[in-house]
């Protein structure tokens, strides 16, 4: 059944819950004294008392930390053990108020980890895990055998802790934790002596373990990796101080500071002149300030390049680019930080572009939405996502059939039917989904569902209760094969069009209703007719609307694949920013959900912008990086809240 709006989402317990706070701290400050240490296991909640100190480890924090899994990240010496001593109560404060209220009737409420491990050296590995267990039942028992699998201690049972090395008490130390069960964990540099190669492997560990029991995790880390995997909250520290608490998602798209930025790994911070004299069809706001990700930037050989590259540096995932500037005959340069590919490998003396991709364009270009209209919303409810094991999965892509079926994709590699009202009435998986997840859906005029799987290049066919009835397409760039296939739709005559990006072999392709080739619409590139990610496509009235997702347009085509119309103004009212699919009304009105706004828009078929509504967010009237849409007869609108793990159902 659909949620009402003012309810909450169910969400794991990796989520943060924001309306459910563990601690409160209220200008809590921390001088250089150091008390007791109490106890590693706590079972009352209280206020911690004042003590003086000669110095301010912690300079008048005032944070409220939720339920779920949240991160303390900061350099060396930011505060970041001060912070957690505190809230165990193995320092008093020096000021403020420190309010513990954890879940009620589940005892121990506190299990401490602290950054010496805190092992107790008379005790064997199976000692440390039973002294904390509670131990009643069959299940504690197997909970233990199990923790001493999954953190590879089951060799080492019989061993004191004197004999382990390092990376062998690191592990101790998290099982222990979780042999406790306790409601809070609270762990300092969990797992810092684990080497790479398998720190994953006991990560997935300490997350099922808070998936399955519904505990809390508050770690404390300097690594950006750990905190973009495994939290969905964070607390940033600066020397003591409090510089961020939000969301992850939210600091790493659009941190409000350069420092902020590098805290969760490098980036390219450009002012508004920066971006002006660098990026391709930039037009940023003058106050404008902006971390754009290596993952965000495209940098391009041409033989127009406005800069020209004096130095390149592999570094791994990413590459620096020293270039300078041809304008100013090279006086002006600086490093930029992308993710290249093969196509994309860069060598000294090349000229070459800048372009920005993804989500950052909301922010770059904030208050350009001012004057558009308001769509007259009347009700938002939200449809939930069945979980895949311990997760949430995202939806990725919708569509609505003749039956009336409500037939959604997400990223677990599930096709889910709904019924009008919201209730799931079956679901299947795809064929195979290990590598990728399927991104379109269209159900034929034969009853056939077919679902472009996008990352093993082909589209699927299924019947209408799922059982899979054949596929189409090979990895290629020639006609009838596939790189990246992101959506499917038909004509009147049944032809199908396949719309696919990748290896700039971005281009619509289109086939007979039993697969055969007949052509192929546009190519990769800027100009009319050609596409930077043909991301959504729907067909009406003899008209073929492709979401040209990265050119921030909409294209139309004829049935011959001749281009009719080009929708997309610079009005900077109407402005698209990253749209990704597009569904018609019955009365012919589009809707264009994009991605980059967090918004789904309504247009006439000329282009005239009719309405908005939403911004990018978790709550009410808001979507996170919206993926698919898909309208009904009755013209209730249904958006993929991709990065909110929800169907949102909007009525007019």
């Amino acid at each position: 059944m659909p949620i009402p709006c003012e309810n909450t989402l169910q969400t794991p317990a990796a989520s943060f819950c924001p309306d459910e706070n563990i601690w409160v701290l209220t200008n809590v400050s921390l001088g250089g004294n150091r008390s007791y240490f109490k106890s590693a296991m706590r079972d009352d909640s209280s206020e911690v008392g004042h003590a003086a100190g000669p110095s301010l480890r912690l300079n008048r924090i005032s944070v409220e930390i939720p339920r779920g899994v949240v991160a303390v990240l900061g350099e060396s010496g930011a505060g970041k053990t001060s912070l957690l001593n505190v809230l165990v109560e193995f320092e008093s404060i020096t000021a403020g108020t420190v309010t513990f209220q954890p879940p009620q009737g589940i005892t121990p409420k506190l299990f401490w980890s602290p950054p010496t491990h805190g092992l107790w050296p008379h005790l064997t590995v199976i000692e440390h895990l039973s002294s904390v267990s509670r131990g009643e039942t069959e299940a504690d028992k197997e909970l233990i055998e199990q923790l001493l699998i999954e953190f590879d201690l089951q060799h080492l049972r019989s061993v004191r802790p004197g004999s382990l090395s390092l990376g062998e008490r690191s592990r101790l130390s998290v099982a222990r934790a979780l042999a406790s069960q306790a409601a809070v964990l609270v762990m300092d540099e969990p797992l810092a002596h684990v080497d790479s190669a398998h720190l994953g492997l006991y990560w997935s560990a300490i997350r099922r373990h808070c998936d399955q029991t519904g505990a809390s995790l508050l770690f404390a880390t300097h690594s950006p990796e750990a905190v973009l995997r495994e939290a969905s909250y964070v607390i940033c520290l600066d020397h003591g101080r409090l510089s961020y608490a939000g969301r992850v998602d939210e600091l790493y798209e659009a941190p409000e500071t350069k420092e902020l930025a590098q805290l969760l790994g490098p980036c390219n911070w450009m002012s508004a002149e920066d971006c002006r004299r660098w990026i391709t069809g930039c037009d940023a706001h003058p106050e404008t300030e902006i971390c754009i990700r290596p993952e965000q930037l495209v940098i391009e050989s041409s033989t127009e390049g406005i800069a020209e590259v004096v130095a390149v540096r592999f570094a791994g995932s990413s590459s620096e680019v020293d270039v300078v500037h041809r304008a100013t005959g090279g006086k002006r340069g600086r490093t930029f930080i992308h993710r290249p590919t093969s196509r994309t490998a860069l060598k000294v003396g090349d000229h070459v572009l800048f372009k920005v991709l993804m989500l950052f364009c909301a922010v770059l270009f904030a208050g350009c939405d001012h004057g558009a209209p308001t769509l007259p919303v009347t009700n938002e409810a939200y449809w939930v996502i069945p979980p895949n094991g311990p997760r949430i999965p995202s939806p990725r892509g919708m569509t609505v059939s003749p039956a009336g079926e409500y037939l959604v994709l997400d990223n677990a590699g599930r096709l889910l039917v709904y019924d009008e009202s919201g209730e799931l009435k079956r679901q299947w998986w795809m064929p195979e989904y290990s590598v990728g997840k399927p991104e379109g859906v269209c159900v034929l005029k034969d009853g056939r569902i077919a679902v472009a799987d996008t990352h093993y290049h082909r589209v699927v066919f299924f019947d209408e209760e799922g059982n899979f009835t054949g596929t189409f397409g090979e990895l290629g760039t020639g006609p009838g094969q596939f790189v990246y296939p992101v959506s499917v739709t038909q004509d009147d005559e049944e032809n199908l069009y396949i719309c696919e990006y990748g290896n700039y072999n971005d281009r619509a392709q289109k086939f007979r209703p039993d697969g055969t080739y007949v052509a192929q619409i546009g190519s990769y590139g800027t100009e009319e007719g050609q596409f930077q990610r043909p991301s959504g496509a729907a067909w009406f009235d003899g008209k073929l609307y492709i979401v040209d997702a990265f050119n921030n347009r909409i294209q139309v085509f004829d049935g011959n694949g001749k281009l009719v119309a080009i929708l997309g103004s610079s009005d900077k009212i109407s402005d698209l920013y990253y749209p990704y699919d597009i569904a018609v009304s019955q009365s012919g009105e589009l809707f264009v959900v994009e991605y980059g706004a967090g918004r789904v828009s309504k247009f006439d078929r000329s282009g005239k912008l009719l309405g908005r509504y939403g911004t990018t967010g978790p709550g009410r009237g808001q979507f996170m990086t919206p993926w698919g849409l898909a309208v009904d007869s009755k013209g209730r609108i249904f958006v993929c809240d991709t990065g909110n793990h929800r169907v949102v159902e909007l009525r007019m």
